[in-house]
């Protein structure tokens, strides 16, 4: 994982903005009240001068700080620096200890704080984006983490063109209702067209309810069906030499099949539904095995034609729907979930024991996400006291 952000500096000369209005009477003008010292910790300075400022009206009184410093005693330089190290995959108790080296001390439970505190204010800063969006692809997938020993469900919710992370959601499951919840409310807010998901049934279900385009990622399933047909084929094969003379015809006729299938999903032409719809009523008669039994291959064919012909127009949606210039814009596979759940979710994910919290898990994906699509425009600044 490539973190590229910018650690607040402490300035002790300049100062912040004074504020336009006094909270207490409204004034619109203050005059200078002193200075006082502020003790703070951060590497460089263990001290800063902090302006004090009076209302000319009401005579209330606060202080304006020097840039990098807050009402609180770390540093904003300091508070970015311990996030982005344990981001990085130290531990709290190795953050610690670099701090230490640095001249600093820092507990772990405040550098923890820090963390949960910036990660919740990106995650609001998320929120708040969200009705700014327009999304014409939502992207979507889940993965398992643990919480204190628990399974859970996480969901990474991204934007299909632009690969940008739109939301991470804990979920009570991958059944319909609970995804269609999540990506309801983020479809919603971004006015998305097309749901990008892997085959799972649920994730048709939730577009299909939703009034969603489905495109399904082709790499789930185009290696899969290529590896079932090499096997169907090596089942029929095994079939002749088992019963030589019998069934010449149909194994010679499945064979062909095979082929045809190969060629379909190599190809992916959304023209070839006909041809799938024709495949699916040849073997619809086809006996399922009972159970304990062996399904046999031309059983195995009626699976699967039944399948791609049900599914075809969610795997070729991407080569039927086009823009107001001609152009694809919904992608083939959903990389970019996959992508999004590697960098921002697993890759911290594995230097721990669990998360502590739900909560703390949103906050670290969204957190992490956040700096690493904004790269160089990512500032690590805590929330002002």
């Amino acid at each position: 994982m490539r973190l590229r952000v910018q650690i607040p500096r402490v300035e002790p000369t300049q100062y912040q903005a004074w504020p336009e209005r006094c909270p207490v009477c409204g004034n619109t003008t203050f005059h200078s009240h002193g200075f006082v010292d502020k003790p703070i910790r951060d590497t460089r300075f263990d001290q800063v001068r902090s302006h004090r400022i009076q209302c000319t009206a009401c005579g209330h009184t606060r202080r304006v700080y020097p840039e990098g410093v807050t009402a609180r005693d770390q540093s904003e330089r300091l508070r970015g620096l311990s996030i982005f190290l344990w981001l990085l995959g130290v531990s709290y108790r190795g953050v610690a200890d670099v701090l230490t080296g640095l001249g600093v001390r820092l507990g772990k439970s405040q550098i923890y704080n820090n963390v949960q505190q910036v990660g919740e204010k990106v995650r609001q800063l998320q929120e708040k984006r969200l009705s700014q969006r327009r999304v014409r692809v939502l992207a979507g997938d889940c993965t398992h983490v643990r919480v204190k020993g628990q399974d859970t469900v996480v969901l990474q919710l991204s934007d299909g063109e632009n690969e940008v992370t739109l939301g991470v959601e804990v979920l009570e499951g991958e059944d319909t209702a609970s995804l269609q919840a999540a990506i309801g409310e983020v479809a919603q807010a971004v006015g998305a067209e097309v749901l990008l998901s892997d085959d799972c049934d649920s994730y048709k279900s939730v577009a299909d309810a939703l009034g969603l385009e489905h495109q399904v990622c082709q790499h789930h399933v185009v290696p899969n069906t290529l590896a079932l047909l090499v096997e169907i084929a090596g089942q029929l094969e095994r079939r002749q030499e088992e019963a030589p003379g019998e069934e010449e015809a149909k194994i010679a006729q499945a064979r062909a099949d095979i082929l045809e299938l190969e060629e379909i999903i190599l190809w992916r032409c959304p023209g070839s539904q006909a041809s799938l719809d024709a495949l699916a009523r040849r073997y619809e008669r086809e006996p399922m095995p009972r159970k304990g039994q062996r399904a046999t291959p031309f059983a195995r064919l009626k699976l699967l034609t039944m399948d791609l012909a049900a599914d075809w127009s969610r795997l070729t949606l991407t080569e039927r729907l086009r823009d107001a210039d001609q152009r694809r814009f919904v992608p083939r596979t959903n990389n970019v979930s996959e992508r999004g759940i590697g960098l921002y979710i697993k890759e911290r994910y594995r230097t721990m024991r669990g998360y502590k919290s739900r909560v703390s898990l949103v906050r670290v994906a969204t957190l992490t996400a956040y700096l690493g699509e904004e790269g160089d425009q990512a500032l690590i600044r805590a929330p002002a006291a």
